[in-house]
């Protein structure tokens, strides 16, 4: 360590070309809204960005005087949300250097989105932030690699008394930065900049930056475990024996070098290449990527030593040892030092291991275990054991967003394509059967009765005269095993769980509009004895470019059927789904009448659903004033309102405070939509608000602060199953 190092280089702007002109022109498309008279006297009187409003902190940076601007600026660490990389890339644009505190302000708690805004700051402080990006998953490893080469000098002068100075986690990123930057073909630089510093740390930088070879590294076997250096659990004799496939035992200084490797087990360097794009040829905001959305690592592959040795194991006896160690850990109460015992399994584990680790994966988050359950995730995709991935499943139907369930669901998706599925295809495949595709009986030791389920997948048992009971005769005193009439209980119960989950599933793939390719209705669904049942109740459609061609049913025969109730021959590699009833337009009445004739039965609301249908006029229109509910109409109770906005989905847009009145709310809709309906005269919540008009409904991009007065998306642009799920709760209102 070398101490007294410090650059204290002063903060330039080092714009490439047209860039600052680029950055600039962003404040056209900058939207605050009409400009209010009394906005100049609101800034002057300010002394801080947050004590103006959202329209009015983006007229100042895009418009606003220069010396008010400028203050406020330099003295604040961020402008807000509202239209964020726009707003803060003209505040680098106009006050270049004043505006850097601003712009760490946004890149500390926002890397991924915000970080390319840091490209044209040379600065040591912008330095030692993108030294920290280094291993993200999402884009903020690329602006922090842009930024390197671009500053190759800076980024040098600012590191390398880091790297020089206590150890700890700055050390290290400034260590991995020097690496990175001398693998650009920096090197001489950053020793040329060393020498320039201290002649220790010349010595020091040349060290660093020493090639690694095989020649030069310590001998000494990397798997070598000391008793002692790991907890108890983990010691040879609290562990089973592991049986070697060629027979006989792994002697105890194998399994502590086993041990020893599996101490280091990790996940994969972060895939390549690193997303994001920081100047898209549409002149538009950045390419971001957040981590959570990003390609997630897998699991690394075990260290030759530990991999040569598992391969020797009889697979079982691996799998058993593997288990114990988690056992271990999980007594121990999870110390984090040892969650390398997690990572192991996937080297370790089978069947059984992924049958236990899945419920403890699903339980980490909620116990904010969340290093834990991302590392149990990589271990079930890398795995990709039907039963890890069964569990996973499970999580993903009820997934509502946020960066845990992204990173799940990218687990997943990885494991599908490592089958070549979607993540639909591989629930099907998965989907249990409790059995029933091979029979089921109930088997009393001296009599015996057969499982049968109906068409509603109501299940029964055939007496012996070939009556159907709704449930066997108890048993008698001379019935050898009497408890299988309370495991026919316990399975027809397991069994209506699983029919009101895979209902769910596939009222899930109407609302998310998740395709299947038609060969997969016959040969998959319709043979399967839960879900055969179900998919044959339903009406599917052939979809392309998200767009209904016709709709299908399955008719009793297995083949597709149409709305002229003929054989319909359906291509196996079209795409099929769960039609929404607003798909239908004007086939919706056929098609019930049509179920109707049939007397299907549907396992959830489809052809009978409520629906709102736009007409052509409305689907092209910007604005609907009415739906019955504009100008003119009945008033709406603000208790509806407030019970909307009491739900997950609608909020207003007075940020919740009961001092603010909403005139407006919202709801985003899948797609990146948001539908907004505008309220006179506006109320405030459990206030006592007067009946309301909803005087306008109309779409946005979800991104927008809905700030502009002129009305520019067509009500056709969004999805209209899922416009129509949203419309018919505003319908609601009126009654």
């Amino acid at each position: 360590m070398i101490e007294g190092l410090v650059c204290d280089d002063p903060a330039v702007m080092a714009w490439a070309d047209g860039e600052r002109d680029r950055w600039l022109a962003r404040a056209a498309v900058l939207d605050a809204g009409p400009a209010q008279p009394d906005w100049p006297k609101a800034v002057t009187s300010a002394d801080k960005l947050g004590d103006l409003t959202g329209p009015q902190r983006v007229w100042l940076i895009a418009e606003g005087p220069e010396g008010p601007a400028r203050a406020l600026v330099a003295g604040s660490g961020d402008a807000g949300r509202h239209q964020a990389i726009d707003v803060a890339r003209v505040a680098a644009a106009r006050f270049e250097v004043d505006a850097l505190r601003m712009i760490l302000g946004y890149v500390d708690y926002h890397p991924d989105t915000m970080g390319a805004l840091v490209l044209p700051f040379r600065s040591p402080q912008v330095a030692l932030v993108v030294a920290g990006w280094l291993r993200h998953l999402g884009s903020a490893r690329l602006w922090a690699r842009l930024w390197l080469t671009r500053h190759p000098g800076c980024a040098a002068r600012a590191l390398l008394p880091v790297a020089a100075g206590r150890p700890g986690k700055a050390r290290q990123q400034a260590e991995e930065a020097l690496l990175f930057l001398a693998a650009t073909g920096a090197g001489p630089l950053i020793l040329t900049t060393a020498a320039g510093y201290a002649p220790e740390l010349y010595q020091l930088a040349t060290g660093l930056l020493e090639p690694r070879s095989p020649g030069n590294e310590s001998t000494a076997p990397s798997g070598v475990l000391r008793k002692g250096s790991v907890p108890q659990w983990s010691q040879p004799d609290a562990l089973p024996e592991i049986l070697l496939a060629g027979g006989g035992v792994m002697p105890e200084d194998e399994v502590m070098s086993l041990v020893g490797a599996l101490t280091r087990s990790r996940l994969a360097d972060p895939p390549e290449p690193a997303p994001g794009d920081p100047d898209p040829r549409d002149g538009g905001v950045p390419v971001a990527v957040e981590s959570s959305a990003a390609v997630q690592p897998l699991v690394a592959p075990a260290e030759p030593e530990a991999a040569k040795l598992i391969a020797r194991a009889d697979p079982a006896s691996v799998a058993r040892f593997g288990r114990a160690l988690l056992d271990g850990w999980l007594t121990d109460e999870m110390p984090a030092a040892s969650a390398w015992v997690v990572l192991a399994q996937a080297h370790l584990g089978d069947e059984a291991t992924m049958e236990q680790l899945g419920p403890l994966v699903r339980s980490w988050p909620g116990r904010s275990r969340y290093a834990r359950a991302i590392d149990g995730f990589a271990v079930l995709a890398t795995v990709g054991a039907d039963a890890g991935l069964r569990h996973m499943l499970a999580m993903e139907e009820n997934m509502t967003g946020g960066a845990m369930n992204d990173r799940a669901l990218d687990y997943l998706r990885q494991a599908c394509e490592r089958r070549g599925l979607t993540v639909t295809q591989l629930a099907d495949r998965l989907a249990i059967t409790h059995g029933l595709d091979t029979g089921v009986t109930v088997d009393y030791g001296g009599r015996t009765f057969t499982v049968a389920v109906d068409e509603h997948l109501t299940a029964s048992v055939v007496a012996p005269d070939g009556r159907r009971l709704a449930r066997p005769p108890k048993p008698g005193a001379k019935d050898a095993n009497p408890g299988a009439y309370q495991e026919f209980l316990q399975f027809k119960k397991d069994l209506r769980a699983t029919v009101v989950a895979r209902a769910a599933r596939f009222q899930q793939d109407m609302h998310r509009r998740r395709l299947r390719p038609a060969r997969d209705v016959p040969a998959v669904l319709v043979p399967h004895p839960i879900l055969g049942p179900i998919a044959r109740r339903l009406l599917w459609g052939e979809y392309r470019d998200g767009r209904l061609l016709r709709a299908v049913r399955i008719a009793e025969d297995g083949s597709f059927a149409d709305i002229d109730d003929a054989t319909a021959a359906v291509d196996g590699d079209a795409c099929l789904g769960v039609v929404h009833p607003a798909d239908l337009r004007g086939d919706l009445g056929t098609w019930a009448q049509i179920f109707a004739d049939y007397e299907i039965l549907q396992p959830f609301p489809q052809v009978h659903r409520p629906v709102v249908i736009l007409g052509e006029e409305q689907l092209t229109a910007t604005s609907l004033p009415g739906l019955g509910l504009g100008p003119g109409s009945a008033p709406v109770p603000a208790e509806a309102i407030e019970g909307l906005l009491s739900g997950p989905a609608w909020y207003g847009n007075g940020d919740g405070n009961t001092r603010y009145l909403h005139t407006r709310i919202h709801r985003q809709l899948a797609g990146g939509w948001t539908l907004l309906l505008e309220l006179d005269p506006g109320m405030r919540t459990h206030s006592g608000a007067p009946d309301q008009r909803i005087t306008e409904i109309w779409l946005d991009e979800a991104g927008s602060e809905h700030w502009q007065p002129a009305r520019r998306i067509p009500m056709g642009a969004c999805d209209q199953g899922v416009l129509s799920e949203a419309l018919v709760q505003v319908h609601a209102l009126a009654h």
